[in-house]
């Protein structure tokens, strides 16, 4: 489990994370949401083990965080941040095959993972392709495909593993979309504990497990989707008129804009 507990971020005298408690847990989709500034991508930062909070700790699986090695923790969760600049002119298999680094395999072993991953984030048969030359949805699912063979180099199961991702569906369309939510939730179903940031908030309610809403640093809302059908939390931390309305099939709530 990756537990959070009574995390303190300042810069400036400003407070962008406020005694924020949450366990990602193995097996589920954690959705985090909240409005631009909340904290986020900070909460996701220090979760990686990139921003040391002020006070509160974080543990990996019973053991701080600080004292994992960078060797052991790229072997233990995999993150993928929203803004990814690629210097060098690199082919679609060489930019997934950064995620191998921590790993040693052969280079048979090494293609099939790879040319798997593209095919299940829907970018079979570019390997060849020059990652330059791709739209930004597309450069998008590479980099997922690349966090992904991070965690799955290792032939064990995916339990106890942890993929933190920033915003991995915002470039995409609407059936890429559907296709990468189903993706992480296929993966937290075989004991992958995931980690993601989203600002649609409807799919969040269709596939995410939990739900953590942040506002000003601080997490008001941490329960099931389901918790939000008769709950105002979603209009009232996002000031919008909006309209609460059950999904037609599923019976979970979704949010319409008022005129």
């Amino acid at each position: 489990m990756l537990n959070v507990c009574e995390v303190t971020l300042i810069r400036s005298g400003k407070h962008l994370l406020d005694k924020v408690s949450l366990n990602i847990k193995p097996g589920e989709l954690t959705i985090i949401l909240g409005p631009n500034g909340a904290g986020k991508s900070t909460l996701l930062k220090c979760c990686s083990g990139a921003l040391q909070p002020n006070s509160g700790h974080i543990e990996l699986d019973q053991k701080p965080l600080a004292d994992w090695s960078l060797a052991d923790l790229a072997k233990k969760r995999a993150v993928l941040t929203q803004q990814i600049h690629m210097p060098f002119a690199l082919t679609v298999s060489e930019v997934v095959s950064l995620g191998l680094a921590p790993w040693k395999l052969r280079e048979a072993e090494a293609m099939k993972l790879i040319s798997d991953t593209l095919d299940d984030v829907g970018m079979g048969n570019t390997q060849e392709r020059h990652y330059a030359s791709l739209s930004g949805g597309e450069q998008q699912r590479i980099q997922l495909a690349r966090v992904l063979v991070q965690l799955f180099a290792d032939k064990a199961s995916k339990e106890g593993k942890y993929l933190l991702l920033d915003e991995p569906i915002s470039a995409l369309d609407l059936h890429q979309q559907q296709r990468v939510l189903r993706l992480l939730k296929k993966l937290a179903e075989q004991g992958l504990g995931v980690f993601c940031i989203l600002h649609d908030i409807n799919l969040a309610s269709l596939y995410g497990d939990n739900l953590v809403l942040l506002e000003q640093g601080k997490v008001v809302f941490n329960g099931k989707p389901e918790a939000l059908e008769q709950s105002e939390r979603i209009e009232t931390t996002y000031r919008a008129d909006l309209i609460r309305l059950p999904h037609p099939e599923l019976g979970l709530p979704q949010w319409q804009f008022r005129q």
